[in-house]
């Protein structure tokens, strides 16, 4: 309850304001969005894709590689153009989800997503010129359809809940909190006794104190307010009845949480990948003059949480990839390249203080190669590659998150049976950058 204090205090103002900060404070806490890669792109830190996108924006950068030969280094941009034009007419965070609430058009619309991703190593002429995106690295895009989604906490489902916590707020906090001040204030001599001199210790401060300075006053001023007032049987009564009421709200708020993230969640995701063998100059078409095909994929998300506000989530993805050739003559034109099931199970770790709540991943991926996997023969090192077979993927993940920015750094390890290319085992370190305007949106003002 203490680690949560401070949401007290922003709760007890207006109605509206009050529905936003919880609105925003759920936004922070959602597990489902994927700002970066999908599964099968190139340099994705992703074993797994997840349900939803960013509302607003999203934006990554991974280097990763799970069943490439070479790890590659990817730029990720991901937006909804309807959900972007409804922000810049409705500029808060609540006001534009309910801006053409009732227009089907818009809310099909809305729930359709696209995303667009660069090699930062692949054709470039100069690394010191920095990254520019161009068709020469440009190494894929997307789009997500939401075909189930009510993970939004905006969402017109549970708005009637939002209502009746803000509406409770008076009775269920600040009432026993205005009782437990009159309490203490009224209690005798408070304010000779602990007032005037912790104000004093206050006002002897430098005019720019250090954080030790400010904490050594802080304990001051809470040892002092136990020795005289903390045992008075009237101030133990009225914190036992703050205690009581603000964990009634504390219930109220974890059930909705936890009913918003045991909802379903069904998507759909299409994904082009644009073949860059730039990288592994080892890698060489034994067909002089032939292109390598571009790859088409579609996965069907599947999501939903356990019960309980920081219950673990669990996500399975089922999908394949198709050979797209330049040439209507080629005979791998829309030949199958690949099928594949993954399942992961994220699991929320306790929170970290001025960090926020990392999440821990676990995830497996079965894929089956059912043609060569570049669309045609290669070389590597020399030696002709056309494998078939399975590929057996594991993926442990740990996401770190920027307090209340946005912004989390994916670290993962990787083991796969075997690669595309080579059949061999291998074991790899990814880590990347992910950030969601979403969040900083759901804090503006």
């Amino acid at each position: 309850m203490v680690q949560r204090w401070p949401t007290y205090v922003c709760y007890l103002t207006a109605n509206d304001t009050f529905k936003s900060k919880l609105l925003g404070k759920a936004e922070q806490d959602r597990q489902d969005k994927q700002p970066g890669a999908t599964s099968s792109s190139a340099g994705t830190t992703s074993l797994v894709s997840k349900g939803s996108s960013p509302w607003l924006l999203g934006f990554a950068l991974e280097h990763g590689g799970l069943t490439q030969t070479t790890d590659g280094n990817t730029i990720t941009f991901r937006g909804n153009a309807v959900n972007s034009i409804r922000a810049l007419m409705a500029s808060t965070y609540l006001g534009s989800y309910e801006l053409a609430e009732n227009d089907p058009l818009v809310q099909y619309l809305a729930k359709l997503s696209f995303g667009v991703s660069f090699d930062t190593s692949g054709n470039q002429s100069s690394t010191a010129q920095g990254f520019i995106p161009k068709r020469n690295n440009f190494s894929g895009a997307s789009a997500k359809y939401e075909i189930y989604n009510h993970r939004d906490p905006r969402d017109r489902r549970w708005r009637h809940s939002w209502n009746q916590i803000a509406a409770s707020i008076a009775q269920n906090v600040s009432t026993p909190l205005e009782a437990l001040d009159t309490t203490i204030t009224s209690a005798d001599h408070y304010h000779d006794n602990w007032e005037t001199p912790t104000f004093g210790e206050l006002d002897a401060l430098p005019d720019d104190p250090t954080e030790a300075q400010i904490q050594v006053v802080l304990q001051h001023a809470a040892d002092l307010f136990r020795r005289l007032y903390w045992d008075l049987p009237a101030v133990q009564a009225a914190v036992d009845r703050f205690t009581g009421s603000t964990l009634v709200y504390l219930k109220e708020e974890d059930d909705l949480l936890g009913a918003i993230r045991k909802t379903p969640l069904v998507t759909v995701e299409y994904t082009l990948t644009r073949q860059l063998t730039t990288n592994d100059q080892s890698v060489v078409a034994t067909q002089t003059n032939q292109k390598l095909p571009d790859l088409s994929d579609v996965t069907l998300v599947l999501e939903r949480g356990f019960a309980g506000a920081n219950a673990p989530e669990l996500t399975f993805n089922a999908g394949g990839t198709w050979f797209n050739s330049p040439n209507s003559a080629d005979p791998k034109r829309g030949r199958v390249r690949d099928i594949r099931a993954s399942l992961q199970l994220d699991v929320p770790l306790k929170e970290i203080q001025n960090i926020g709540r990392p999440t821990l991943s676990f995830s497996g991926q079965f894929l089956a190669l059912v043609n060569e996997p570049l669309g045609q023969k290669v070389t590597l090192n020399g030696a002709t590659v056309d494998r078939r077979g399975n590929i057996g993927v594991f993926q442990t993940k740990l996401s770190i998150p920027v307090k209340d920015s946005g912004i989390k750094i994916p670290i993962s390890f990787t083991y796969a049976s075997r690669t595309e290319l080579i059949k061999e085992k291998d074991v790899r370190g990814n880590v990347g950058i992910t950030f969601d305007l979403d969040t900083l949106f759901s804090k503006a003002k």
